[in-house]
């Protein structure tokens, strides 16, 4: 069993996704949601909350995060507008274990790509990064559950 948390408006692709390849799965959008049983896997996909360390315990197989920058140098929730401050063509998104600090834990995959041309906006490098993000954790959300 996984049990993913993450925004509502990801709730349906992760859940359509999941039920493709058959992994059991419960989707939560609000850690008051969750139930107090143990599960395999814990995955947070753009939860805007931190996991506590009571839950990050919880996961049998541990916690992954799936971060919409590269870590580690683009940590915390201002990724987006550090890197259009910073100039940067060049970009990434990551999944990693978690543990109790804020975006750490041992990086599992960075999927890299070229943005072409300095993001002007944080929603057009937000829009770009989300994209990719899926793609890796379409990737690598099986590969991680059965490892």
């Amino acid at each position: 069993m996984i049990h993913v948390y993450t925004k509502e408006r990801h709730v349906i692709k992760i859940d359509n996704f999941l039920n493709s390849i058959q992994l059991d799965h419960k989707i939560f959008t609000s850690i008051s949601e969750s139930q107090s049983e143990n599960f395999e896997l814990g995955v947070s996909y753009c939860f805007p909350k931190r996991i506590s360390e009571s839950l990050l315990r919880m996961a049998k197989k541990g916690f992954v995060n799936y971060h919409p920058g590269p870590l580690p140098k683009y940590r915390g929730p201002s990724e987006y507008e550090q890197a259009i401050k910073n100039k940067e063509t060049q970009w990434g998104v990551t999944v990693h274990y978690m543990d109790k600090n804020f975006d750490s834990g041992e990086i599992i995959e960075i999927k890299n790509f070229d943005l072409h041309e300095v993001p002007t906006s944080i929603q057009e490098l937000g829009a770009i990064s989300h994209y990719f993000l899926f793609c890796l954790f379409k990737e690598t959300i099986q590969k991680i559950y059965n490892n």
